[in-house]
């Protein structure tokens, strides 16, 4: 065989050779995303059950006719309206008092310290620590024997209150399109509260929940400033707002 033509015979078969290659990982390729779909849907039917739950205990204080779905499956609902006539306008600046939690009622963030320190305390009477008690047998103020409980080997598992912590409302410009409110919060978060802003009056509660295709997703968070471990993957969120200020 003439070597133009060995060449071209072996360039042929690599060739052909490659392209077997690059169908098999398509294949696989789509593979995977058909299995991700179904993932998600799968994912997302469990978690609107959850919701559903936690919307018909009658605990947790919601009327369901009152709840709204959005298109990106956030719940929203304002379930304690103010007798309050200010509304917010657009360009306005907005205060609002959150709190962040799983579906289980469990507090893992907030900007209200007094929320915060009551979920620790709490806490500790739940694994049978008398907080009072310690409190009355010590020379500290409330906020430093739990920020001390907090940070000692003994300590509940993620706690919520840090005496380091500055807890302020957050403030954000209240636009039609959402944009002010910052982007490094998750997408759920984002929409949700974009929209509750354009119901409630000043004082008023409102809440929405957050798949987590729209929350942290597959991932989670990771662990914050303070060590605690975060949201984990596939969890859906629950967020409380309370509108505590407008402002222009």
């Amino acid at each position: 065989m003439k070597f133009r033509e060995h060449i071209l015979l072996v360039t042929i078969l690599c060739g052909l050779v490659y392209f077997s290659g690059c169908v098999d990982h398509a294949a696989e390729g789509e593979e995977e995303e058909e299995q991700a779909r179904l993932d998600s849907l799968a994912q997302a039917e469990t978690e609107g059950e959850i919701f559903d739950a936690y919307i018909a205990d009658a605990e947790n204080g919601i009327n369901a006719d009152d709840v709204v779905i959005q298109d990106n499956g956030v719940r929203r609902v304002v379930w304690d309206p103010s007798t309050s006539v200010r509304v917010p306008e657009f360009n306005e600046i907005v205060s609002v008092h959150y709190v962040g939690k799983f579906t289980t009622n469990q507090i893992f963030d907030t900007t209200n310290p007094a929320v915060a320190k009551k979920s620790d305390s709490l806490n500790y009477v739940a694994n049978g620590i008398s907080f009072d008690d310690l409190l009355a047998k010590s020379d500290k103020t409330y906020e430093e024997l739990l920020d001390s409980l907090n940070t000692s080997d003994g300590a509940i598992s993620d706690p919520v209150f840090t005496l380091n912590r500055l807890y302020v409302p957050m403030a954000f410009n209240h636009q039609e399109d959402g944009t002010g409110i910052s982007f490094s919060f998750i997408t759920g978060f984002r929409s949700g509260l974009r929209n509750l802003m354009l119901e409630m009056e000043l004082n008023s509660k409102g809440l929405i929940m957050i798949p987590s295709a729209v929350g942290y997703g597959t991932v989670g968070s990771s662990i914050d400033a303070e060590g605690n471990q975060g949201i984990p993957p596939n969890t859906p969120l629950i967020f409380e707002f309370e509108l505590v200020n407008i402002r222009p």
